[in-house]
This record gives C-alpha cells, sequence and structure tokens, in this order.
C-alpha cells in the first residue's frame, strides 16, 4: 500500500525548492517598480486615492492588467487597496516620486530598460570583454545617450543624484592648496566643480565634456552665476585636453575606460597633478558591491573597476606616478598622482 505523502515541513527540500522559487522576485519586482515608474503611478496618487480604471486611462494602460499589477506591489508593500477598491501610496512608494528628497525613480527608469538590456547580453562582455551595452543597442553608451533625450534626462537624473551623496565627501578630503586652475573632466553637469570653487574664490575651473553635455552644463553654470569662474569645453579626453593647467581632476571617468584608453585619458592630463576619483577595490577577491560593479562597468562601458595597484601601474603606463590614496567618506577614494618627470 502507497503512504500518503505528508505536507512538506519547513525546512524540508520541498521547503527550500519553493524559497528557490521565491528569487525570481530579485527580477520580477523592479521590473514591475520599472513600469509603476515608467507610467508615474506613485505621482497620480500623490493627492489621493484612485481607481485602477482611473490610472489606466490617466496613462494608456490596459486596465485589468494595470489592476494586477497594482496587486503585485501591494503584495511587497508599494501601495495599498482601500476599502473601496481605490488604491493608495505607502511609504514604500515614496521613492517613486519625481520630486521625492529620496527618490530612486531615475534609478528605476534607467535600471529597467538600459541596464537590463545591457545585462541581456552579458555573455557577449564575457565571451569578449566588450561592452555587452553595444551589443545590445548597435551604439555605445555614449551614443546612445547623445541621441535618446528622455535616456540622457534619465541618466542626468541618477548621476546628479550619486554625485550628491559623493561630492561632498570628495571636497572635504580634497586638498587643493597651491592651485590656481582645475580641469574637470567629464565634469557633467559640474556640482563637483561648483563645490570646489565655492570653497576656494581664487580658484579658476575648466569643465570638459562631450557635444550633448556640455551645451547643458554651459547654460546651467551661465544661469548660476558660474559662467565668469568656469570655462565650458568640448573635447574627446583621448585625444586632447586643455593643456598648462595645475590640477586635472577625473572623478568617477576613469573606471568608464579600458586600460588602454584610460591610459591616453591620463597621459592627456598635462598639468602639475592628476586627481583620481575612483572607487578601489579591496585586494581580496571576495564577493562585495565593489566586485559586482565592477562587471557593471564591463557591461555598460567596457570599463572596469581596479585595485590600488592596478591604479598604481595604469598611471606609470600614462607617465604618472601615485604619490598617495586618501579615503573619502563615500565609495570613492581620491587617488593623487604627479609627472614622473616634469612637464
Amino acid at each position: 500500500m502507497t503512504r500518503a505523502r505528508r505536507p512538506a515541513k519547513r525546512g524540508s527540500a520541498a521547503a527550500g525548492d519553493d524559497e528557490l522559487y521565491l528569487t525570481v522576485g530579485a527580477y520580477v519586482v523592479p521590473q514591475l517598480l520599472y513600469v509603476a515608474a515608467r507610467l508615474g503611478l506613485a505621482d497620480l496618487l500623490l493627492a489621493g486615492p484612485r481607481s485602477a480604471q482611473d490610472m489606466a486611462e490617466q496613462t494608456g494602460a490596459h486596465a485589468p492588467t494595470l489592476a494586477r499589477v497594482l496587486r503585485a506591489l501591494a503584495s511587497v508593500g508599494v501601495f495599498a487597496r482601500t476599502r473601496d477598491d481605490r488604491w493608495r501610496l505607502t511609504a514604500a512608494a515614496h521613492p517613486l516620486l519625481r520630486d521625492h528628497p529620496r527618490s530612486r525613480r531615475a534609478a528605476i527608469l534607467f535600471a529597467g530598460h538600459e541596464q537590463l538590456r545591457a545585462w541581456g547580453e552579458v555573455m557577449h562582455a564575457v565571451s569578449t570583454g566588450l561592452p555587452a551595452f553595444d551589443r545590445a543597442f548597435g551604439e555605445s553608451l555614449h551614443q546612445h545617450l547623445a541621441r535618446d533625450e528622455a535616456a540622457m534626462a534619465d541618466a542626468e537624473a541618477l548621476r546628479a543624484r550619486r554625485s550628491a551623496r559623493r561630492d561632498q565627501a570628495v571636497v572635504d578630503a580634497l586638498d587643493l592648496a597651491g592651485a590656481r586652475t582645475i580641469v574637470d573632466v567629464g565634469g557633467g553637469g559640474g556640482e563637483l566643480l561648483i563645490a570646489l570653487l565655492s570653497r576656494r574664490p581664487d580658484l579658476r575651473g575648466v569643465l570638459v565634456e562631450a557635444p550633448h553635455v556640455a551645451a547643458r552644463t554651459r547654460a546651467r553654470l551661465a544661469a548660476l552665476g558660474w559662467g565668469e569662474r568656469c570655462e565650458v569645453v568640448v573635447a574627446d579626453a583621448r585625444e586632447q585636453l586643455p593643456a598648462g593647467h595645475d590640477v586635472y581632476l577625473l572623478a568617477e571617468v576613469v573606471h568608464c575606460y579600458d586600460d588602454a584608453d584610460a591610459a591616453r585619458i591620463l597621459r592627456n592630463c598635462r598639468g602639475r597633478r592628476v586627481i583620481v576619483v575612483e572607487r578601489v577595490l579591496p585586494p581580496a577577491a571576495q564577493a562585495s558591491a565593489d566586485r559586482l560593479a565592477d562587471l557593471h562597468m564591463l557591461v555598460m562601458y567596457g570599463g572596469r573597476e581596479r585595485t590600488r595597484r592596478e591604479y598604481a601601474d595604469l598611471l606609470d603606463a600614462a607617465g604618472l606616478r601615485l604619490r598617495r590614496v586618501v579615503p573619502t567618506g563615500s565609495w570613492v577614494s581620491i587617488l593623487e598622482a604627479a609627472p614622473r618627470v616634469a612637464r
């Protein structure tokens, strides 16, 4: 006689299977957050509860399917259903708001489209050592952002939020004694350069960027009253940089490039000091955010994170000598270098 199977107890193989398959949520939930962010659901609910039908009409979504999305997000604490079958915000939904102080909307939008598609081609990167993004989109990330205004807006919002967390720590740790001019290579919207100029009224700045970024930054600096002390220059740092300045600053720029292109950029920094601001990998090969970031740079840019020794070797290949590494209060450190031979 066949014995009836008892229900699986917690900790049994069947329960273990259940736990394993729950990891699907690690993929599904971020994509549902992407849907919510793309449709602007949190902002629709800011004024008060609304029905799924009403939100579908506002966003152009399929109402029955939108209701399923809302139920799924409610199951993990994002949104909640009221007694009259409407939906309201929860604390976990606030980072989906466009203008919330803790907004993660831009990061979710970029991760749910550009990053997701690029990581779908990760085997191309593993097989070739080349960026997966280029394979997925048929163009580099820089080219994509120059062409796609919506993607550029998301990337800029994400970059500005990262900069807000990083820049104060860099300013507090960076010693610019004796410098009269500083070149911010790949300086984005100019937030870090403005912070440095604010500390030193006698310092003048040059910000180098690609054309599609430079135009916005030039207008922004002028509107903020920094146009007189900060020049914006369009250049490809791999080919040429303005020469003869005291300090060249590269904040999270070098990790976007492989060793060959990174060395070319550093070689073009023709001044007394070169300041590289980057995440410095621990020497031990451990699973950590640093190691995951390393592969993310490969997938998105074809770049990499590096250890202190690898940065010293890279700087040496560019004719520079690593003088010291200064930790900051954020995830990056300041690597200060100088020419091996006076230029």
